[in-house]
């Protein structure tokens, strides 16, 4: 189905997805799939509260088809243990086929009155706290702007994975130091199929058997 959407300057192994919240309470998710989207990152928690539409979204893109992932939009001024303890009991046990889950960092003014040296531990205690509840190692969202004058490009996120908050027209994101490639890139806001209201629009660098490979894995059976 023609999606409607100009993604011709996309690499040709990219996979396009979505993400979404509460901002984005109606969607047809049959709809999204036959457009051509393949995942969905979708909004769990934000600081100690839950987004109102996760636990419908969550469960319509898994009947839907749709290979989905859950975020959660980080208050650093907020216990982090609370805000770790309450993703994961908002997203339960992540089941074979999703995503990584993933730490949103961004809204600088919830920053800057923390100096630049305290800022990064932050958030390494939230992803070291739900990689141990959950057994997977997050991605990190951030945008370039975002890692270079807010976290001083530290190294410690660099064992994380990135998804790369970069709105333009460019074929490829700028990637911010410490990393050296992107996984996923939010390039920008728009229409999409099935939406009824403007929604981020995203792409995996790689294919989609790459893409499932990212995904968390059955463990295998006992025998």
């Amino acid at each position: 189905m023609d999606s409607g959407l100009d993604i011709s300057t996309k690499p040709v192994a990219a996979v396009p997805g979505i993400d979404v919240s509460h901002y984005q309470p109606s969607i047809d998710w049959q709809t999204v799939v036959g457009a051509g989207f393949q995942y969905c990152f979708i909004k769990a928690t934000e600081g100690l509260g839950v987004d109102r539409s996760f636990q419908g979204h969550w469960q319509d893109a898994l009947k839907a088809g749709l290979i989905r992932g859950a975020y959660h939009f980080f208050r650093p001024s907020l216990p982090i243990p609370a805000q770790a303890a309450l993703f994961v009991r908002t997203v339960q046990q992540l089941q074979p086929g999703d995503l990584p889950p993933v730490l949103d960092l961004e809204a600088p003014e919830y920053w800057t009155h923390i100096p630049t040296s305290e800022r990064a531990p932050l958030a390494v205690a939230w992803l070291e706290a739900v990689e141990h509840s959950l057994g997977v190692p997050p991605i990190v969202y951030l945008s370039p702007a975002f890692a270079n004058e807010i976290f001083a490009n530290a190294p410690q996120l660099a064992r994380y994975r990135i998804w790369i908050a970069h709105h333009t027209m460019a074929e490829a994101p700028s990637i911010p130091k410490p990393w050296s490639a992107w996984t996923f890139w939010q390039h920008s806001n728009d229409r999409a199929p099935g939406v009824s209201v403007p929604v981020d629009l995203n792409r995996f660098n790689g294919s989609r058997e790459e893409l499932k490979a990212l995904t968390v894995q059955a463990q295998p059976t006992a025998i």
